[in-house]
């Protein structure tokens, strides 16, 4: 995910508060969650419109409860009693590189194109590292 930071030289965002919140609000969108509230009012999560005024205000600046319910048990719910979670020295040497020596600044390094494109403004891209190793990564596009 990159983050158009150029709101963070205007001054409604310009302090470490609202900054946590914009960013902790847009990971929340890529894992799927939705706005709990658009009225302004705190929520005690960042997936409302609250507006962080300072850099003590700390509002609104971590997911909550119902974020973290929304996660486990409504977006990534299993049915199934299958776990991909694995130990041991075995499942460690079919481990994928760690993800900071990754350089995901250029195209050619996400992987094949799976769906989109750039003239729709929208493309997922698969690396796969095998064993069940993969990592997509969703472009929104900029016109």
């Amino acid at each position: 995910m990159k983050v158009n930071d150029s709101y963070f030289n205007l001054a409604t965002y310009n302090n470490w508060a609202e900054k946590q919140h914009v960013i902790c609000q847009e990971v929340g969108h890529t894992f799927g969650l939705d706005h709990q509230d658009t009225s302004g009012a705190s929520l005690n999560t960042c997936m409302d419109y609250y507006h962080n005024t300072s850099d003590n205000d700390t509002k609104s600046t971590t997911p909550n409860a119902h974020d973290y319910y929304m996660l486990d048990s409504v977006i990534y719910v299993t049915t199934d009693s299958y776990s991909t979670l694995s130990t041991g020295a075995a499942a460690a040497a079919k481990m994928p590189p760690a993800m900071s020596e990754l350089d995901f600044t250029s195209e050619e390094n996400w992987g094949r194109l799976v769906s989109g494109s750039k003239a729709e403004g929208f493309s997922v891209y698969e690396l796969d590292f095998g064993h069940g190793h993969k990592i997509e990564t969703m472009v929104t596009w900029a016109k």
